[in-house]
């Protein structure tokens, strides 16, 4: 699915909205045509689980009902475009969570193949505990120290000194990875580029035009881990800007 066709079907929404680029970074592959429509759940009223299937649908949704149980307890909806893949995002705040600490409970679909993605919050867990996840999922080189090297700018870019790191698990899959908000750093692309070049090194890539056309963009988060095969990925995800309804 195309971010084109995203942007066109979450724009029937007519709600205010949140649009983020992505990236994502895989051996030889850099993959562009990625990105994320943010919206608070009553963007989907008045009929709201109605509302999640028709557009889950127009994205390429076989079977949206994994989060119809947990739409009430939501409280922001995100709908995502990752070339042949779809996915959908239900937010939870921490006191309507229907697991401890899970932030976001999220479908993504491939064709008739819908996976769910479970991503807890590390907010209550020590650095040292995330920087041993990191060393978990990643291996030892230049995208675990790129990675190491973001999750000391999340933290110290954060109001808090505490980085702000999502555990991403697929249901019956070995798929896992980390996310890592560095949005309070307060960096764009550009002043991160002596982090994030060894990524693109590490993954035989040349970022030079993506430096180029995007270095002036917010630097969001980064996401790095393997899939289901044990390959790994680094998605970047950068730009985050208001949408008009």
């Amino acid at each position: 699915m195309s971010v084109s066709h995203l942007l066109s079907v979450t724009a029937e929404l007519d709600a205010p909205r949140i649009f983020e680029r992505s990236i994502k970074l895989s051996d030889g592959h850099l993959a562009n045509d990625r990105g994320l429509v943010s919206m608070d759940k009553r963007a989907l009223y008045p009929g709201p689980r109605n509302t999640l299937i028709e557009a889950c649908a127009a994205l390429g949704c076989p079977d949206s009902g994994a989060l119809h149980p947990h739409l009430p307890q939501a409280s922001a909806v995100h709908f995502g475009a990752d070339g042949d893949i779809g996915k959908c995002y239900l937010e939870f705040t921490p006191d309507a969570a229907p697991m401890p600490h899970l932030v976001f409970l999220a479908i993504k679909w491939r064709g008739d193949d819908v996976r769910l993605n479970y991503y807890t919050g590390m907010a209550h867990k020590p650095h040292s505990d995330k920087k041993a996840l990191v060393d978990a999922l990643i291996p030892d080189g230049a995208v675990r120290t790129a990675t190491h090297a973001c999750l000391t700018l999340a933290r110290d870019g954060d109001p808090d000194d505490e980085a702000v790191v999502l555990h991403v698990t697929e249901a019956g899959s070995a798929r896992a990875s980390i996310d890592i908000s560095v949005a309070d750093a307060q960096q764009s692309i550009s002043d991160a580029a002596t982090l994030l070049i060894p990524l693109f090194d590490a993954f035989r890539l040349d970022g030079k035009a993506f430096f180029k056309t995007s270095g002036a963009a917010r630097f969001g988060h980064i996401a790095a881990g393997s899939d289901k095969p044990g390959a790994p990925f680094a998605p970047l995800y950068y730009g985050a800007k208001a949408l008009c309804p």
